[in-house]
């Protein structure tokens, strides 16, 4: 798998990913923003919200208050 080096969540939740070899990929969250416990797609700033890591785009850590989304990849 290649390393991921961008991400820019969209607000019509899609996901568009760039690897390192030069491979994209967008993916559509919206059906499975719909199936989050505690996500909601009129949390679009939540949606946003995300670091990138090596081989992983995860949501940072949980703030006190705050609706949470479990990790997208």
């Amino acid at each position: 798998m290649s390393k991921i080096i961008k991400s820019t969540p969209n607000d019509e939740y899609t996901l568009p990913v760039e690897f390192e070899h030069g491979g994209k990929i967008v993916f559509s969250m919206m059906p499975l923003i719909k199936t989050i416990p505690y996500g909601s797609p009129e949390d679009l700033e939540r949606f946003r919200d995300i670091a990138l890591e090596e081989k992983a785009i995860r949501r940072p850590d949980s703030v006190p208050g705050r609706k949470t989304m479990p990790p997208y990849a």
